[in-house]
């Protein structure tokens, strides 16, 4: 016979039972066969362009228009999952769908096989990156997150302004 949901203790007040089996919702997804990374550009003309110094760069031309089309196909295809709308206390508003899971050989392909290691490792990337003192304490990237996520916004969704924030990540595969 099952256990129920919760007992009541002897003041009255219901405490949640400890659940046993983690069920389907909780077990984390297989990372997918990704596609390869065909047509790339060299790494030298990779080049960053700042959106916010030091703190948002993008790089143009980073997949090629056929390899953005294969992962667009390819992306289509995973199980995305629609966010609530209506966001927990001290989160910000966000609708749309995702899909993550944990990939540190894709996030390892990511970093060495596109040209994105060589690309910040140069000088000039460096010091678009970080500000003086971050660059003379030697500050340097080392990798990406293992965490993938990926993200779909819909037509007509509504992006509502987040304030800014900083947080330190600590990886839990090689504690940096």
């Amino acid at each position: 016979m099952p256990k129920p949901a919760s007992t009541a203790s002897k003041k009255g007040k219901r405490e949640p039972s400890q659940k046993t089996d983690p069920g389907p919702s909780n077990v984390a997804p297989e990372p997918p066969q990704w596609p390869p990374f065909k047509g790339l550009l060299p790494p030298e003309l990779l080049q960053l362009d700042t959106i916010l110094s030091h703190q948002i760069l993008t790089i143009s031309r980073f997949f090629p228009s056929s390899l953005c089309n294969t992962y667009i196909q390819f992306l289509s295809n995973l199980p995305l999952t629609t966010t609530p709308s209506k966001p927990k206390r001290g989160e910000a508003v966000r609708v749309n769908d995702r899909f993550q899971v944990q990939d540190p050989t894709f996030a390892k392909r990511l970093w060495l096989d596109t040209g994105l290691k060589d690309l910040l490792e140069n000088q000039e990337s460096r010091e678009l990156l970080w500000n003086t003192d971050e660059l003379e304490s030697g500050v340097k990237a080392w990798g990406l997150n293992p965490n993938i996520r990926i993200y779909r916004y819909t037509k007509g969704i509504n992006l509502y302004p987040i304030p800014p924030f900083s947080f330190e990540y600590q990886d839990l595969y090689t504690d940096k």
